[in-house]
């Protein structure tokens, strides 16, 4: 993959179009850039359609958009894995 988009890209949200409605998610740029920076990007591509939710959790999470299927993680604009962005003021519930 190339094409890394400039620094001054930064969408506020991502839209994931569902068979069961769109779901808006929420980036974190001043947490975890280069985390926000790889998933809009990759979502603006179309990497993620017609990926399926492979692990669901009721009324706790969703894990998906991993063309495997797995888990396991697939491409990155860099080209590369990066470290994880794992910052303290950041709590989901």
């Amino acid at each position: 993959m190339t094409g890394i988009p400039p620094d001054t890209w930064r969408p506020a949200t991502v839209s994931l179009e569902t068979t069961m409605g769109a779901i808006v998610l929420e980036l974190y740029w001043k947490h975890a850039p280069k985390t926000c920076k790889n998933f809009a990007e990759l979502a603006k591509r179309g990497y993620y359609n017609n990926t399926k939710f492979h692990r669901l959790i009721k009324d706790f999470m969703v894990q998906g958009g991993d063309p495997t299927g797995t888990g396991r993680g697939g491409a990155s604009i860099f080209g590369k894995q990066f470290e994880d962005e794992v910052h303290c003021d950041l709590k989901f519930s």
